[in-house]
């Protein structure tokens, strides 16, 4: 059998395998079938991307020739590390919900529903047509509400299905009638670079229909602008069905534009998309400052993430997107998953009233040394992580890594002495793992670039100065009096959004609640079950 032909049967493999697995779940598998299918899929999706960077940036299709039918398969160097994430996070929510919701009565639902949502999101990854990725987008939108309400009976739960059920009928509806333009005035085209930008030129005068339509649909997926409300909801759903939308579903609005960059590449709709995703991340990330409960902090901080991804498509910072996409995505899998660890631990530290925010050092006679500590940690990360992103116009992308450099520098000197070898020890581990990450973001976009739209289908890293400001001019308002307070004052309310999974009690947050908590409902401290 030849490497080109293994590689195909990893890639059906990938993507057929949890449908398969699904189906046996319903039929009354259960939900060990559910672990193995999903390791299974992970296992052929992780060969298919070893594979593709053996064998080079040409794409291999599943079924390839004139005779290829129109819901085709393809991995490229793209397709085959979203499929990789996709199928990946889905095997590590499976084995964790097998053991979270063993005593649920609707696990096995749970299990067959999600494994249709990681078949649906493996098929946008891979799609090698628009009617695939369309056709596979529409499935996985259903399947998103299907597992946020495989328990209806949870408080919070109908509120959700109802605000999702609304912002999705809107995007896929958008996407729906971009892909009825499309096929109008360019049949079915190819998921490439060259077929793309045919397509766009056939558009014609409708080239600005389907850039907005499309943009539609990426911020209604991944909850920015007037569509952000369903995303806090999601904290009303068990935990593993808050990890598989934040970490594998919410992605899919960054996963669609790096699919169809070329075709959402009209300026204006850019320049649209742009603001509000960078409003959506200032907003959330502000939001999440105020919040208390766990789940909620991370919504909010999916929100922000989101927004600011989506801004890296717009600006054509692609490869960065993609490395932040899967980033995003295992990440946040693996602090959902924790979460209810999180939870049980004291809130000693947690941010509240009286108490210092995290990496603001206490008032004493170190503070001077404490500063230049983390100015002299800020610096050497800088120079360490430099060289992996000034390429091109990366100089934005680099000064983003300063600041969260000098966050992270901050948070750990604040508080501690700045002398000291035992206090050195975790710096140095820092600027080693910031020049490690430059190396491995520079050979990720060599690796990715033959597979990504061009750069000249966003407006330029430069844009990305916008989020930036916002986040500046949000952090001088509230400092300011009656404008400042009023800001606050509307920050703390959006941080109690009521969706009807939790409301606070007046007492100490350091005293949690007693008591056993209802399946799939998680516990929180200073709030206590609706």
């Amino acid at each position: 059998m030849t490497p080109e032909l293994i590689e195909r049967a990893c890639l059906a493999g990938a993507v057929l395998i949890p449908l398969a697995g699904a189906v046996v779940v319903r039929a009354g598998g259960g939900r060990r079938i559910a672990v193995t299918a999903s390791w299974i899929a992970a296992g052929a999706a992780g060969a298919v991307l070893v594979l593709v960077a053996a064998g080079g940036p040409a794409p291999v299709s599943l079924i390839a020739g004139p005779g290829a039918p129109p819901l085709n398969l393809v991995a490229s160097p793209v397709t085959a590390g979203l499929l990789a994430l996709i199928c990946g996070i889905g095997a590590l929510v499976q084995s964790f919900a097998a053991r979270y919701l063993r005593a649920d009565a609707a696990a096995d639902r749970f299990a067959a529903r999600a494994l249709v949502v990681v078949f649906a999101m493996a098929g946008v990854a891979s799609a090698a047509t628009l009617a695939g990725l369309i056709a596979a987008w529409m499935v996985a939108g259903v399947g998103f509400v299907g597992v946020t309400t495989y328990r209806r009976d949870l408080p919070g739960v109908g509120d959700l299905a109802r605000t999702a059920g609304r912002a999705l009928v809107v995007g896929d509806g958008s996407l729906a009638v971009a892909g009825a333009i499309i096929w109008a005035r360019a049949g079915n085209p190819a998921l490439a670079a060259g077929a793309l930008s045919e397509a766009a030129v056939r558009l014609g005068p409708w080239r600005p229909v389907v850039a907005v339509l499309v943009v539609v649909a990426v911020a209604a997926r991944s909850a920015q602008g007037i569509f952000r409300r369903w995303l806090a909801r999601t904290v009303a759903a068990p935990t593993p069905a808050s990890a598989l939308l934040h970490a594998g579903v919410v992605n899919g609005g960054g996963i669609l534009l790096i699919r169809l960059g070329v075709l959402a590449a009209w300026p204006p709709a850019q320049v649209a998309l742009i603001v509000v995703a960078a409003a959506t991340a200032v907003w959330a990330g502000a939001v999440l400052t105020y919040q208390s409960d766990i789940k909620g902090q991370l919504a909010s901080s999916t929100a922000s993430q989101m927004g600011f991804m989506l801004a890296e498509c717009g600006a054509g910072a692609w490869a960065a997107a993609m490395i932040h996409l899967i980033g995003h995505g295992l990440y946040k899998a693996s602090l959902f998953l924790s979460s209810g660890s999180a939870a049980a631990r004291p809130a000693a530290g947690r941010t509240g009233p009286g108490r210092p925010a995290p990496g603001r050092p206490a008032p004493g006679p170190d503070v001077p040394r404490r500063t230049a500590a983390t100015a002299v940690t800020t610096a050497a990360a800088v120079t360490a992580i430099a060289p992996g992103l000034l390429a091109g116009d990366g100089w934005v992308l680099a000064g983003y890594a300063g600041l969260s450099t000098l966050a992270i520098a901050r948070a750990w000197w604040a508080g501690r002495p700045a002398g000291g070898p035992a206090r050195l020890a975790w710096p140095a581990l820092l600027v080693a793992a910031a020049a490690a990450y430059g190396a491995a973001v520079a050979a990720a976009g060599r690796f990715l670039l033959p597979a990504l739209p061009p750069p000249a289908a966003g407006l330029g890293t430069a844009w990305l100065l916008v989020p930036a400001a916002g986040a500046a001019a949000v952090a001088l308002l509230t400092r300011s009096g009656r404008l400042g307070l009023a800001l606050r004052l509307r920050l703390a309310r959006a941080a109690d959004p009521d969706s009807g999974w939790q409301r606070p009690v007046l007492r100490p947050r350091t005293a949690p609640r007693r008591g056993p908590a209802r399946e799939g409902v998680p516990v929180t401290l200073g709030t206590e079950t609706a």
